[in-house]
């Protein structure tokens, strides 16, 4: 097989499972995520219920209490990360040449809040499930 050809398969397998992820991330940022800092009166019921659902099943205490830091993150998610989520279907759909940026932008925004986070985590006490279960896969 010639390395074109194969260099072809893998730039469509990238792009398969790059459009695969966004588009989780266009439909459940404002889904799900933006019950966390929005009003749960404008969603469905089935919506809310199964945002408490997860709560009470994995113990997550972040969407249960809501900290400051992590309201923040998700309106961050929800102006800046969820639009270029959009454009990054659309520019890989159609063969944009700024895609690439578009990627770039949200790895880029997707890592400070990570850091952000991994930052909160360290300096908490673990006594949430939760954070439990991300200080085992750290250590």
């Amino acid at each position: 097989m010639p390395k074109e050809a194969t260099m072809g398969a893998l730039m469509k397998l990238i792009d398969t499972i790059l459009i695969i992820f966004f588009l989780i991330i266009a439909i459940a940022a404002p889904l799900l995520d933006a019950q966390t800092c929005l009003p749960s009166n404008i969603f469905p019921d089935i919506l809310v219920h199964l945002k408490t659902w997860y709560t009470h099943e994995y113990g997550d205490y972040l969407v249960s209490e809501k900290p400051h830091f992590f309201v923040g993150l998700i309106w961050v998610e929800l102006l800046f990360a969820w639009p270029l989520s959009i454009a990054s279907i659309y520019g890989i759909a159609a063969g944009k040449s700024w895609v690439h940026t578009t990627c770039l932008m949200y790895g880029v925004s997707t890592l400070t809040a990570m850091c952000e986070f991994g930052e909160k985590i360290v300096h908490c006490e673990p006594k949430h499930g939760i954070i439990r279960l991300w200080v085992e896969i750290s250590t």
